[in-house]
């Protein structure tokens, strides 16, 4: 007898009025909010280490059912920490706001692979990942808003996490170098997908030399 994993794991891709449902029970709910992570304060005070940002992530990424997608996501979230901080210090921009954005720049996707891993287990249907990374990407606004309004955060790392996507329409130093960042993590996890010249123009634009890329780490 099939276990109810294997019975998702095995239905066909959903249509389109079936794929919407699913993550649309969820999409009005906070359920899929994790706990506000006590290592966050620290954080966002800038008196804490690599310890806290891996527990934040290790709070934020957390996704039953969708496992190897979250890990991705936790993934680029640290690598990306790490090369904004290394840009901040470049930039003498303030590393608080930037790590804590770069940290959870991603969330908001994190949040709705949440919303749909409790779906897909009370509908028993799994979507296929182009449909996954299409509702994940168009409700991760929505849910970026529910985590900065209830976990507090600060304006400035707000506005670098609604902003980092389109830092060229605002004033924002920490959402650019978020983005900038977000490249770079890309380039070093999945060279096999990347255009390099991206990452030389966006560092033209912040007025980063190319050859200091290397000692990023």
């Amino acid at each position: 007898m099939l276990n109810r994993s294997t019975r998702i794991a095995a239905l066909a891709p959903a249509p389109l009025a079936l794929r919407e449902s699913v993550l649309l029970d969820f999409g009005a709910q906070s359920l899929h909010l994790p706990q506000r992570p006590a290592a966050l304060d620290a954080l966002l005070r800038g008196d804490a280490g690599e310890q806290a940002a891996d527990a934040v992530a290790a709070t934020v990424f957390a996704v039953n059912g969708r496992d190897k997608e979250a890990k991705l996501l936790h993934d680029c979230a640290l690598t990306t920490r790490r090369k904004a901080l290394a840009v901040a210090r470049l930039l003498h921009a303030s590393e608080q706001t930037v790590g804590a954005a770069a940290l959870l720049h991603r969330a908001g996707e994190a949040c709705a692979l949440r919303a749909l891993a409790r779906a897909e287990s009370g509908s028993q249907v799994r979507l296929d990942s182009p449909s996954r990374a299409e509702l994940c990407a168009r409700h991760q606004g929505q849910f970026t808003e529910q985590l900065i309004a209830e976990w507090a955060l600060p304006p400035p790392v707000a506005v670098a996490l609604r902003g980092w996507r389109r830092f060229r329409e605002g004033n924002s130093l920490a959402a650019a170098i978020v983005y900038y960042a977000h490249l770079l993590a890309s380039e070093e996890l999945h060279p096999e997908f990347f255009a390099p010249g991206l990452v030389r123009a966006v560092g033209a634009e912040l007025g980063v030399d190319t050859s200091q890329i290397a000692a990023f780490g």
